[in-house]
């Protein structure tokens, strides 16, 4: 085989073995696709409540070990009449990450809800990975 396709051929080879590697697992612990949605699986994304839903705050987990945690902290940013703050939080620790491909957290209580800006941010062992912005209309 000539020198030049020698190394094309390893070069496919490097590609295919490091395409691989990456299907089979590996890399950081992530949360990924973090969506606002009107149900617990995350279905039916939204960033627009009524005053009378539950909020719900899904994303998919990636490479999560047992006995990481995720937490939610939900907070009203702007709202005619009402103090800006922190308004829920809710932790989970990951148990068996063969159970579950993602995690859901819900905000339930006072409603309803002021019409308004909000937002959750999502941490992962104790840093921040994502931050969602939404309103109540």
């Amino acid at each position: 085989m000539k020198p030049k396709k020698l190394s094309v051929l390893f070069a496919v080879i490097a590609l295919v073995i490091s395409t691989l590697a990456c299907s089979l697992g590996g890399g950081e612990p992530s949360l990924d696709n973090p969506r606002l949605s009107t149900d617990s699986e995350g279905e039916n994304p939204t960033t627009v409540y009524s005053s009378n839903d539950v909020f719900y705050a899904v994303a998919d987990l990636n490479n999560i070990e047992t006995g990481s945690v995720v937490d939610a902290k939900w907070y009203l940013v702007s709202a005619t009449d009402y103090e800006a703050g922190e308004i829920g939080s809710s932790s989970l620790t990951i148990e068996d990450k063969s159970l579950f491909n993602y995690v859901s957290f819900e905000l339930t209580g006072v409603q309803p809800w002021p019409s308004g800006e909000y937002k959750v941010e999502l941490y992962l062992n104790g840093t921040l990975a994502h931050s969602l912005n939404f309103s109540v209309q």
